[in-house]
């Protein structure tokens, strides 16, 4: 634990990729593409952060781009103290808007290239409405853990034979006599960040980009996250929102090319 932000490295020496997860996720997500990365070969040191409000990292007030933003970077330039070179940033959804956020060469780290997989950029009101319903929510409370961990596999993603039990409880707590999700519903009470506000934040950005999303992701249109980011989008082939869960090698491949393998 940096601070209050929950980060773990590991790898071998070498450039250093920092991933990103989104919202009601925890770091253990990029576990499939990890993996891919040690098979491959490919030298690198990378970090896993559970973003502030997830996981197991500690809750905030403020959830604004830069209220994520400053105790990853701090956590992050913590973790590199005396490892020289630029980081590479892969970031998921709101991941991807945290890591444009890191890559204004503000926060004491240098981001050297930026992969953003999957991000939403426009919000229809029926959406927003289910937003702020989120927030305003009770968290549930079950009687045993593994009830918890199964809520926590569905909202995060983490199904199937790719993740195990341990990973599914990064998102899990005890709490009122029994166990419940360990997210902050809070999160939800910041508005989502608006096309103006993402195309500001990606003009500030100092490194060169890369914008990936699936082609069978519902929430996304490629040709308006190209338009609002002002990067063109590669599009990958029968893929949904979770790329990095569904086709993992496909994020090991932003990775290589990232650092110029």
């Amino acid at each position: 634990m940096m601070g209050d932000v929950y980060l773990e490295s590991g790898g071998e020496d070498g450039p250093a990729v920092l991933f990103l997860h989104g919202s009601g996720a925890s770091g253990a997500v990029w576990r499939p593409a990890l993996d891919r990365l040690r098979e491959r070969g490919t030298r690198c040191r990378w970090l896993v952060t559970d973003l502030p409000g997830h996981g197991r990292s500690g809750h905030r007030q403020d959830y604004s781009p830069e209220g994520y933003a400053d105790p990853v970077a701090d956590a992050v330039a913590a973790a590199l103290t005396g490892v020289q070179g630029p980081v590479t940033v892969v970031g998921h959804s709101l991941g991807g808007m945290i890591g444009m956020t890191l890559a204004d060469r503000t926060r004491g780290i240098t981001v050297g290239s930026l992969a953003v997989v999957a991000m939403k950029v426009a919000w229809t009101g029926e959406e927003l409405a289910r937003r702020a319903a989120t927030a305003e929510r009770p968290v549930r409370v079950f009687p045993g853990e593994e009830q918890a961990r199964e809520l926590f596999g569905r909202v995060s993603g983490m199904t199937g034979p790719a993740f195990t039990d341990e990973d599914r409880a990064t998102g899990v707590t005890a709490r009122d006599g029994g166990y419940g999700l360990s997210g902050d519903p809070g999160i939800a009470k910041a508005g989502p960040a608006t096309g103006p506000e993402l195309a500001a934040r990606m003009g500030r950005v100092t490194c060169p980009v890369e914008l990936a999303c699936g082609d069978r992701d519902p929430g996304i249109d490629p040709a308006d996250m190209a338009e609002v980011l002002g990067h063109p989008v590669t599009v990958l082939p029968g893929v949904g929102h979770n790329v990095h869960i569904e086709r993992p090698d496909l994020i090991a491949d932003l990775v290589e090319r990232a650092l110029g393998r």
